[in-house]
């Protein structure tokens, strides 16, 4: 059975900033399915064919603000192929008869003006501190 509790536990120790102002959730579409960043990986000098990638994230941790150096940090969360398999088929095979999967973070940069070669869409939703102490929600529409 799938915690989707623990997984976006476990994402939320990756992702901070110091004081955390804003929180939410973010969703991509990829131009070509999150394998489409194994092109990114490869330039990055990670070998795909060692490791499949299952996520991927972006941090700027710049003093004057995003876009200041024009990079971004990315973290590429990966697989083994050797340990879980090399298709698709055969991953998702191992990642049901495993409770627990070992994955491995690997940084690197690259320009802001890439992303677009991977990044179709983008949305967000955050909210600020006041959010921690709602308990229930119900979003209306104020049109």
């Amino acid at each position: 059975m799938i915690n989707n509790n623990q997984i976006v536990s476990k994402l939320k120790s990756l992702v901070g900033t110091k004081y955390g102002d804003l929180n939410g959730l973010i969703e991509i579409d990829s131009r070509n399915s999150i394998a489409g960043f194994d092109t990114l990986l490869t330039e990055d000098e990670i070998n795909s064919g060692d490791y499949f990638l299952v996520g991927i994230g972006f941090s700027d941790f710049t003093l004057n603000g995003v876009g200041e150096n024009s990079q971004v940090c990315c973290v590429a969360l990966l697989l083994e192929t050797q340990k879980y398999g090399h298709t698709f088929e055969d991953i998702k095979t191992q990642l049901l008869l495993n409770s627990k999967v070992d994955i491995i973070k690997k940084s690197f940069q690259m320009k802001y003006a890439e992303l677009g070669k991977y990044i179709k869409k983008v949305d967000a939703a955050l909210l600020n501190e006041m959010g921690r102490y709602i308990k229930e929600i119900n979003i209306m529409n104020g049109n």
